[in-house]
């Protein structure tokens, strides 16, 4: 009975010392996380990891039917901020910038800054877009 039960849980998704979902002793998120759109755990929303409620590394976001809708990399230098890239639906980068994350007591602000690169479904590059604090400035032609 001991083999059956190391072979089942041998065989999950996660990597063997990855607990799923867990919070630290201030009940924050911590260690590896995942989101899921239904009960049954089958269709992935979301995947990362947190520090001490913070997200760090890279995330991965997916839409319903589980393809790729954007990746965000958190930054350790500055901090809060993180690099996007959203995907259209054929797999192709559809737009490529930076954005800023802010914890505040009542809650998280998240804005765009910077250029934002786009791109057409296949491939072209695009007009650019330019951001203070969320609020659009300007496209390039």
């Amino acid at each position: 009975m001991g083999l059956v039960a190391m072979l089942v849980a041998s065989c999950t998704s996660l990597p063997v010392g990855h607990a799923r979902n867990r919070y630290d002793a201030k009940g924050q998120r911590h260690g590896y996380w995942q989101e899921y759109f239904d009960a049954a755990e089958m269709h992935v929303a979301n995947r990362g990891r947190y520090r001490h409620g913070r997200p760090v590394g890279l995330w991965r976001y997916y839409t319903p039917a589980q393809q790729l809708e954007r990746k965000e990399r958190y930054l350790r230098i500055p901090a809060g901020q993180l690099s996007i890239t959203y995907y259209h639906p054929n797999g192709q980068i559809a737009r490529q910038g930076r954005a800023q994350y802010v914890l505040r007591p009542d809650g998280a602000q998240f804005y765009w800054f910077g250029e934002w690169k786009r791109y057409s479904a296949i491939g072209r590059a695009e007009a650019s877009e330019y951001y203070v604090n969320g609020q659009l400035l300007h496209k390039n032609q």
